[in-house]
């Protein structure tokens, strides 16, 4: 039998994101959390990735150099990604770009970004002081898709988490309770 998939639930994001005081840390969370990137693919966004011209973009678009697949993708942002975005350029981007690349997510040493490793840390950290639980990226993602599956089909949830086989989505076709509960309402209607 495959192992079950952590996920959490809705009202966990929230309080997940209530106890982010660091305008960073809860910038990591929500696009993780709203967005379902590979901790990989977040650490290597630049700032043009999330911000165009004065405001942040609509639309996600993932290279393709910085996926596991290789195939670009686009995703479009939920209200509260861009309100992390917005509070990230504030408290994490310098005002005025050096000559180093301008990562989303810079280290100390503005030549290099976040590793994976600090945003495990980070998701890990808020997990147990917020949901008493432990955490991790990937169960964000997870997360991500399985909200998503609940209210659209397959195919764009494949696209959205940068899938090349749909059997890689199939995890996420799991019901659970609810969802038989509400088939059979539909028979009743």
């Amino acid at each position: 039998m495959p192992s079950r998939i952590k996920t959490i639930s809705d009202t966990q994001i929230d309080t997940l994101l209530s106890h982010c005081y660091c305008t960073w840390h809860r910038a990591i969370l929500a696009i993780l959390a709203d967005t379902g990137l590979r901790v990989s693919e977040l650490v290597s966004l630049l700032q043009q990735d999330l911000w165009i011209a004065k405001a942040p973009t609509l639309e996600l678009d993932v290279p393709g150099a910085i996926t596991k697949t290789r195939s670009p993708r686009s995703i479009p942002l939920t209200l509260r990604a861009s309100d992390a975005i917005r509070d990230l350029r504030a408290a994490l981007w310098p005002p005025i770009p050096g000559p180093y690349p301008a990562w989303a997510f810079p280290a100390k040493n503005p030549y290099h970004h976040k590793t994976t490793r600090t945003i495990q840390r980070i998701v890990h950290k808020y997990g147990l002081i917020s949901l008493n639980t432990t955490l991790t990226p990937h169960m964000l993602r997870h997360t991500f898709a399985t909200r998503l599956m609940r209210k659209t089909n397959i195919r764009v949830v494949q696209q959205l988490l940068g899938h090349k086989s749909l059997s890689s989505t199939q995890i996420y076709t799991h019901p659970n309770t609810q969802d038989l509960k509400q088939a059979i309402a539909t028979l009743e209607s």
